[in-house]
């Protein structure tokens, strides 16, 4: 069963951190993606990556996870240095870990109830019936009951966008990672998904980071605000500091979320 966790509203003074990384700096050829790089991510918060295309979200994210290797600096997991274990530890590790890619990544050619039961299968040592048990109440979860025989195919953009977080947190996991998870989705449908994100981590105090280009969805989502510009993190903070900062970069990136609040208003 999903555990409850009612997840308090924590400053990052109170609360010890969960990921860090320092000094990250990856290039790919002649390219510099990432330049000597620090961002700390505190246990039980939602934080959301921000930053113009090619500015290294998704680099990062698979750094911070142990798919990509940083050219130089140090990445820690509860205080444990982790960008040089060997992928048997790493392996360990990502049980703890899920994703929610942005294609859903989901095989076509398997049922609702075989994509959302596939992590269970490969990493766990669970009964068909626990299995069959768990992909109903995470169904549910989502709002989505019932449908375990149907096909991706089948299904709305935002009902995929649904299995697929129904498959990234069937494992339970500590800290999970979205990669522009409401990409390509109607209004109606990103609403659903934002309020899935914040109902995870309240219920479950899950530790998040969500990459997205939808400022109102960053902003609706994230504890924090974290902009990358230039390989670095220019700014991180809530969102009424970072709306409030006068620094030209970010003042002008967030600059049409803020006209199109002015224009609701």
């Amino acid at each position: 069963m999903l555990q409850t966790y009612e997840n308090q509203v924590h400053t990052p003074s109170q609360v010890p951190s969960l990921i860090e990384a320092r000094g990250i700096s990856k290039s790919f050829g002649s390219l510099k993606v990432l330049d000597e790089l620090d961002l700390t991510l505190y246990k039980g918060e939602t934080l959301s990556l921000v930053g113009n295309s090619g500015t290294g979200k998704s680099i990062l994210v698979k750094m911070l996870v142990g798919l990509l290797q940083p050219d130089q600096g140090k990445i820690f997991l509860e205080g444990r240095e982790v960008h040089d274990l060997d992928e048997r530890e790493w392996i360990k590790l990502r049980r703890k870990i899920s994703m929610l890619f942005q294609a859903n990544a989901l095989f076509d050619s398997l049922t609702v109830h075989e994509n959302i039961a596939y992590p269970l299968r490969e990493h766990f040592s669970f009964s068909e019936e626990e299995i069959t048990a768990k992909v109903k109440e995470v169904l549910s979860w989502v709002l989505l009951p019932g449908i375990e025989q149907q096909y991706p195919s089948e299904l709305s953009g935002g009902m995929r966008k649904r299995i697929g977080l129904a498959r990234a947190i069937i494992t339970e996991p500590d800290v999970l990672f979205y990669d522009e998870p409401t990409a390509g989705l109607d209004p109606v449908s990103t609403t659903v998904i934002d309020d899935m994100i914040k109902r995870f981590q309240r219920e479950r105090g899950v530790t998040s980071i969500v990459i997205t280009h939808d400022l109102k969805s960053a902003i609706s989502v994230g504890d924090r605000i974290a902009l990358l510009h230039d390989g670095k993190v220019l700014r991180v903070a809530p969102s009424e500091v970072i709306l409030a900062d006068q620094d030209p970069v970010v003042y002008n990136f967030f600059e049409g979320y803020r006209m199109t609040q002015r224009s609701l208003s």
